[in-house]
């Protein structure tokens, strides 16, 4: 039965709003068959390549792609004539050498038996937000690059302050250790040879004001002290540091293959030199409370 003329006149209207609707549309739109050659384009297709609709229709697709992009498009393609539908991105060569970033949103279509006929599919120019995408991670990286930068100065500066802090403390234990070698090398002696001189009541109550206020001087920096800066002999530090783990008397002679007669009298000595003689202290206690070193 044929069209009527108003019918007819209705189709040729749609037609054609159809046709500026598809020309003018923001995007790209373009068609090819089941041999990849391209069969449509519109004209924002035709900017978007910088190619005339002449150099478009009836070129393989693949002519403007690079080969990584070719491998995309074919892969792609294959899933057309499987009947999927998914968008991809991928680049294509324009007429001037530029690159342009796509995304391609495409539409298979098939005959009445099913054989796949070409696709549709409608390119979406993404250049800019690929440039914004690359100025921001460039600008990620730039600043990465940057806290690197300023966390291995900070670790610089740590380790300095470190190495100072430690020259620093090893300068004050020098002159802890200097100031007592010096009131026990130089001063102690003389007070000994005053006590042992013929002293009155008065002046001994001065002198054991003194002696007292410098045993607290002293007192702490006593502890710190290294078993090597007492000035103890090596048998007197390999006693020590044995009483210092608790061994007997017995013990260490036993160990050291020495008589006890000899430990005592180590140990008399290691208690004069750490300024405990006729002490209410005990040596062992004191050597571990003192933390010194081996």
């Amino acid at each position: 039965m044929p069209c009527r003329p108003d019918r007819k006149h209705a189709l040729s209207v749609s037609e054609a709003r159809y046709k500026t609707m598809v020309e003018t549309m923001g995007d790209g739109l373009s068609e090819i068959d089941e041999h990849q050659v391209t069969t449509y384009a519109n004209d924002t297709l035709c900017r978007m390549w910088k190619r005339s609709r002449e150099e478009i229709i009836g070129v393989p697709v693949t002519r403007f792609v690079d080969e990584k992009n070719r491998a995309i498009l074919m892969a792609q393609l294959e899933k057309r004539r499987r009947g999927e539908s998914h968008a991809y991105e991928i680049v294509w060569n324009c007429k001037d050498d530029t690159k342009l970033h796509t995304i391609m949103t495409p539409t298979p279509y098939f005959d009445a038996d099913g054989r796949f006929k070409g696709s549709f599919a409608v390119v979406t120019d993404i250049s800019r937000q690929k440039k914004e995408k690359d100025l921001l991670e460039m600008l990620v990286q730039q600043r990465t690059r940057e806290l690197q930068t300023k966390t291995h100065n900070l670790e610089e500066v740590n380790t300095a302050l470190r190495v100072l802090l430690k020259k620093r403390e090893q300068d004050r234990q020098r002159m802890e250790e200097q100031m007592l070698v010096n009131i026990r090398e130089l001063v102690m002696p003389y007070v000994d040879r005053m006590r042992n001189s013929r002293l009155d009541e008065r002046q001994t109550a001065c002198l054991d004001v003194m002696s007292a206020t410098l045993e607290d001087i002293v007192s702490p920096f006593l502890h710190k002290l290294s078993l090597e800066f007492l000035h103890l002999t090596p048998s007197e530090i390999q006693v020590a540091n044995l009483i210092k783990h608790g061994k007997t008397t017995k013990e260490i002679a036993q160990m050291l293959i020495l008589s006890e007669k000899t430990v005592e009298f180590y140990r008399k000595r290691i208690r004069k030199k750490l300024g405990i003689t006729n002490k209410a202290v005990n040596l062992r206690t004191f050597l571990a409370a003192g933390n010194l070193s081996e």
